[in-house]
C-alpha cells in the first residue's frame, strides 16, 4: 500500500466505525420495551385540567378503594376491589374498570371490567411477570364518577 494512502483510509475507518456505532445505539434505543412512549401526549396535556378536575371531585366523593392482586397463573392476576363511599358503606352497582401497567413496561396496558361480587368487584387481569404495577380504576355509578391510582407488588410466581 502506498504510503500516502494510510491516512485517508484510517480516516475513513473512523467514520465508518463511528456511523456503525451510531447506528446500532439508534436501533438499541428504539426497541427498548423498557421505554414508555405516551401515545398522543397533546391531547393529555389538552385534557389535564379536566384530568384534574375529575380527580378533585373523585375525592369530594368521599370514596375510597383498596385493591388485591393475587397472581393465578403465571398470565393472569386476580384483582379484587373494594370499593367505600365517605361514610364507610359499600358501593354497590358501580361499573368498576381497572387498567393495569407493570412499572417495568407501562407501555402494555391491560384493561378489564370487574363483576360485582357482594361487597367488592372482582376482575382477571392478564400479567405478563411480577414486580410493581400500576392500576388506575374508574367506578361509575349513575352520574357519580371517581377515579384512582393504586401502585401493587405482584409475586413473581402464583
Amino acid at each position: 500500500m502506498k504510503r500516502g494512502l494510510q491516512w485517508p483510509i484510517g480516516v475513513a475507518a473512523v467514520l465508518v466505525l463511528a456511523i456503525l456505532g451510531n447506528i446500532y445505539v439508534a436501533v438499541r434505543a428504539n426497541s427498548d420495551p423498557t421505554v414508555a412512549i405516551e401515545p398522543d401526549y397533546y391531547q393529555k396535556a389538552v385534557r389535564f385540567d379536566a384530568d384534574q378536575a375529575l380527580r378533585r371531585r373523585s375525592e369530594r366523593l368521599g370514596w375510597r378503594v383498596t385493591l388485591t392482586a393475587t397472581r393465578t397463573s403465571a398470565t393472569d392476576a386476580e384483582v379484587v376491589a373494594v370499593l367505600v363511599d365517605s361514610t364507610g358503606a359499600v358501593v354497590r352497582g358501580a361499573v368498576v374498570r381497572i387498567a393495569a401497567r407493570a412499572v417495568v413496561r407501562s407501555n402494555d396496558v391491560f384493561s378489564a371490567t370487574a363483576i360485582e361480587a357482594g361487597d367488592r368487584y372482582l376482575a382477571a387481569v392478564p400479567v405478563t411477570r411480577g414486580g410493581l404495577w400500576d392500576f388506575d380504576v374508574e367506578a361509575v355509578r349513575g352520574g357519580e364518577r371517581f377515579v384512582a391510582r393504586q401502585r401493587l407488588d405482584l409475586p413473581e410466581r402464583p
